[in-house]
């Protein structure tokens, strides 16, 4: 019987797979306590994709919803909110990379800045709460992108292969990869492929890519990540779905 029904709105294929995998992670794969679905939408239609875990009468069911568009994922929330309330789901949460040619318009010198984060969470934050959903729906950003949230728990490295020590990283490349990505790291998706082109190995944001990554990674390597104080982006937004 259910505790929890949440749906979990992202922009795209990394973040899915992100999120699916980091709950089948934190719940142990354990299908009393876990059930989601997965789907994709294209354009008003939701196609099924792999892979569901559980049922829906597990303890927390999940919907995850990959819209395939960084601008629409808002708007999805903001459509699909009513049917979804009124099928018993308690929270609707949105998760964007930050990384967007919205914010590059913002800040033309490519560096991270801190009040225009603040300004775009503020934007979702006041139309939500204009349309009243501020009770149930939240959005979030990863800041810069997912791949953030990957360089901070980059021990992983080492297993895809075992070369990729940080002192490597940081004589060939230049960068720190123990500081926080967050606040460092301004294209964290082309960092990571840097560091896979050190051995010969390429990031691309594939499928493949994610899933090698997440499957690398277990519960402890996440709450390691949600205590270190690095990625505050992440722990808002586990915070927020488990």
């Amino acid at each position: 019987m259910n505790i929890r029904k949440i749906a979990v709105f992202v922009e795209g294929q990394t973040e899915y797979i992100f999120v699916r995998d980091f709950l089948c992670a934190w719940y142990e794969f354990d299908a009393n306590k876990l059930g989601l679905e997965c789907y994709q939408f294209n354009g008003n239609k939701e196609n099924k994709i792999p892979y569901p875990h559980g049922t829906r009468d597990s303890e927390n069911f999940y919907l995850i919803y990959n819209v395939g568009n960084d601008q629409s994922v808002l708007s999805k929330m903001l459509k699909e909110a009513p049917r979804l309330q009124n099928s018993g789901y308690q929270q609707i949460v949105g998760l964007n990379d930050m990384f967007s040619d919205a914010y590059h318009a913002k800040v033309k010198n490519r560096q991270i800045d801190l009040k225009v984060n603040e300004t775009f969470k503020n934007i979702r934050k006041n139309i939500i709460q204009q349309k009243k959903f501020d009770k149930i729906m939240t959005s979030h950003f990863a800041i810069m992108e997912v791949e953030a949230w990957f360089l901070g728990m980059y021990d992983y490295l080492q297993k895809i292969n075992s070369q990729l020590t940080p002192e490597l990283i940081k004589t060939q490349l230049g960068t720190d990869i123990t500081q926080d990505p967050e606040i460092t790291v301004y294209h964290p998706a082309k960092l990571l492929n840097d560091i896979y082109q050190l051995v010969g190995m390429k990031y691309d944001k594939h499928k493949g890519d994610a899933h090698a990554i997440t499957s690398s990674l277990s519960k402890s390597d996440y709450i390691r990540l949600k205590d270190s104080g690095k990625c505050e982006s992440f722990k808002e937004f586990i915070n927020d779905i488990v």
